[in-house]
C-alpha cells in the first residue's frame, strides 16, 4: 500500500535550515524511505496563484533528470519515475520570469507517492541598459574629419557671416581673409599658394573641379585649405599644388562651435 507525503518547498537561503527540518520531520513520521510517484502544485511564493507551464524535474544527486512535466493550467503536475534511482532525489521548478526553486534531497523507493508543493518567487525582468547617441549629420563628420587632418578650416560660423555678403568664392576668400592664399585680381586669374605661385584646384565635396570653377558662397557648408603636401595625399596628382576643398550645406546642417 502506497504512503502519502507531502513536502513543502520555497526559494531563498534564509529558508534552507526550515526546508531540511521539515524534511527530516516528514521522513521521520511519514517514513519517506522510498517512493516513488511525485504529484504537486506550483504557486507563487507572495499570492499563492497557481502558475501554469512551468516546468518540473525530478533529478538525482548527479544532477541527472529522472522524469519531467509541465504544470498545467491548476499549477498541477504528475511525476512518475521509471526506474528507482540508488540514491536520493529532488524536485525542481523552472518557469521565466522566476527564481529556479527546489526541494531537498531524500531518498525513494518503490510504490510510494509524494506530494509536493513548489513555491516560486517572482523575478522582475532586467534589460541591458540602452545608450542612445543623435546621428552626426554627413558634413559634420566631414568637419571633424577635416580637424582631425589638420587642415586650414574655415568653420561654419565664420563661413555664415560672410557668404551672404559675397558673390563668388573669391569675394568670400577676401572677406573671411585668407594669408596662404594669393587671390585673383581678374576673372581669368586662379587662386594661388603664397609659397609657390601655383594655381590651388578646387575641391566640391570631394569632386575636382581644376583651378578655375563658379561654386555659390550661399551653397557652402565649411571649407578648408590643403597644402601642396596635403592635398597629394588626398587627392594624388589631380590637386599637386595644394587645394580648396568646398562642402556645401545640407538642409539640415546648423553652423556649429568647434568643440
Amino acid at each position: 500500500m502506497s504512503r502519502l507525503s507531502r513536502l513543502l518547498c520555497w526559494s531563498g537561503p534564509r529558508l534552507g535550515s526550515r526546508l531540511a527540518g521539515i524534511l527530516a520531520l516528514l521522513v521521520g513520521m511519514a517514513g519517506l524511505a522510498e517512493a516513488q510517484l511525485f504529484r504537486g502544485t506550483v504557486r507563487s511564493i507572495t499570492t499563492a496563484i497557481p502558475i501554469p507551464e512551468a516546468q518540473v524535474t525530478v533529478r538525482d544527486s548527479l544532477d541527472d533528470v529522472l522524469a519531467s512535466a509541465v504544470s498545467d493550467s491548476t499549477g498541477r503536475f504528475t511525476l512518475r519515475l521509471r526506474r528507482v534511482p540508488e540514491g536520493s532525489v529532488y524536485v525542481q521548478a523552472r518557469r521565466l520570469g522566476y527564481e529556479v526553486v527546489r526541494t531537498g534531497e531524500a531518498r525513494i523507493g518503490r510504490g510510494d507517492s509524494v506530494e509536493v508543493e513548489l513555491l516560486m518567487t517572482e523575478v522582475p525582468a532586467t534589460l541591458e541598459a540602452i545608450t542612445v547617441r543623435g546621428m552626426h549629420s554627413l558634413n559634420e563628420k566631414r568637419l571633424v574629419d577635416a580637424y582631425r587632418r589638420g587642415w586650414q578650416v574655415y568653420e561654419p560660423e565664420r563661413v555664415a557671416q560672410h557668404q551672404s555678403r559675397a558673390a563668388d568664392m573669391v569675394q568670400l576668400l577676401r572677406s573671411m581673409g585668407t594669408p596662404s592664399l594669393i587671390l585673383p585680381r581678374r576673372i581669368d586669374d586662379c587662386v594661388r599658394n603664397t609659397r609657390t605661385g601655383e594655381c590651388l584646384t578646387w575641391v566640391l565635396d570631394g569632386q575636382i573641379l581644376g583651378p578655375s570653377a563658379f561654386i555659390l558662397p550661399t551653397d557652402v557648408y565649411f571649407f578648408a585649405v590643403l597644402s601642396p603636401s596635403e592635398a597629394r595625399v588626398e587627392y594624388g596628382n589631380r590637386a599637386p599644388n595644394g587645394a580648396i576643398s568646398v562642402y556645401t550645406r545640407s538642409a539640415t546642417d546648423r553652423p556649429t562651435r568647434r568643440r
